[in-house]
């Protein structure tokens, strides 16, 4: 790994542990706009979709009603991490309560632990209160993966 994607990943590291710390979960990306990745139109009732980025997938199944919001389903790593990493270092799998310029209103967290092998499904079923405001949802992550050879960070999230 050349020196300055080493220096990326420490850099994103440490502003995700000091932005942790710092701020609840709630606020995290608060403001900042979701551009690179689907968002999914909040409607009323049930609904099902499937959410997929290069390096992961979320099938899932909501129920809106009111401001409450009900969801469930699975979220696995792509097949190149399946088929190219050994284990889960770190994972977080967050929600985002987006407004009409999707822009993130409120965080939370989806998965917060993974079983630590790449191979793995993990199950999640949540409920939360609607934002004021909230059109839509999107998804975000931050993980770590690991080989013979070293880790690697991935991640997507409306970062500023």
């Amino acid at each position: 790994m050349s020196t300055k994607v080493k220096f990326a990943c420490l850099g994103l590291s440490c502003l995700l542990f000091v932005a942790s710390g710092c701020v609840e979960i709630p606020m995290l990306f608060h403001g900042n706009t979701v551009s690179s990745v689907p968002v999914v139109d909040l409607l009323e009732g049930p609904a099902a979709g499937r959410w997929e980025t290069f390096d992961l997938i979320i099938d899932y199944k909501y129920i809106k009603q009111g401001d409450g919001f009900e969801i469930s389903g699975q979220t696995a790593l792509s097949q190149h991490y399946q088929m190219t990493y050994d284990g889960v270092s770190r994972m977080d799998v967050y929600i985002f309560f987006l407004d009409k310029n999707s822009r993130v209103l409120e965080t939370a967290h989806l998965v917060t632990a993974w079983t630590g092998n790449t191979q793995d499904i993990q199950d999640f079923s949540k409920s939360y209160k609607i934002p004021n405001g909230t059109i839509g949802v999107s998804f975000g992550y931050s993980g770590e993966v690991s080989e013979d050879l070293g880790n690697k960070t991935f991640y997507a999230l409306p970062l500023k």
